[in-house]
């Protein structure tokens, strides 16, 4: 597949794609972008604390890998 099609087929992908999707590739690429490619952002950061005080909040709400990867697989 060439570059151009890949460019093309991303686009329609982002197009289409749900905020939190696109938001979790802008990071992807932004953090990507930045010198030190093992800090975290801000956001990351900020996220990766609000995720943590959620599961020590009620540890027995989030899902198994396996429940992960079922729900990851359906999607494709």
């Amino acid at each position: 597949m060439s570059t151009s099609e890949i460019r093309e087929l991303l686009h329609e992908y982002i197009n289409n794609a749900d905020e939190r999707l696109i938001n979790l590739i802008y990071e992807t690429i932004q953090s990507d972008m930045k010198e030190d490619h093992d800090a975290l952002s801000e956001a990351q950061k900020k996220l990766l604390d609000e995720r943590l005080t959620a599961y020590q909040s009620s540890p027995s709400e989030g899902s198994n890998w396996e429940e992960v990867k079922n729900r990851i697989r359906k999607q494709l």
